[in-house]
């Protein structure tokens, strides 16, 4: 799965389940953290999402709120995952 396809569906996810179908402008850089968009509990689901959408295990230690800072920084967490390694320089 490409990276910007990896994006819309993050993207999607938070607009459907996080701000209710809301269009607030949410792209890939906008500050999830930093804007209150996802918390602990909002990290929480993101991580039971991406694991079931993109049959993927995030190792507990990978769980860090910079994992979590923009929807790229996610994206980028994800195809570091989907490509079986643990490298996420990019993010």
């Amino acid at each position: 799965m490409k990276q910007t396809e990896i994006l819309d569906e993050l993207k999607g996810y938070i607009s459907r389940e996080v701000l209710d179908g809301k269009d607030v402008g949410l792209d890939e850089s906008t500050p999830l953290l930093e804007w209150g968009i996802i918390d602990s509990m909002g990290m929480a689901n993101m991580v039971s999402f991406i694991q079931n959408r993109f049959h993927v295990e995030i190792p507990d230690d990978m769980i860090l709120p910079e994992h979590f800072i923009n929807l790229s920084a996610l994206s980028n967490l994800v195809v570091s995952l989907t490509m079986g390694g643990n490298d996420i320089s990019g993010s």
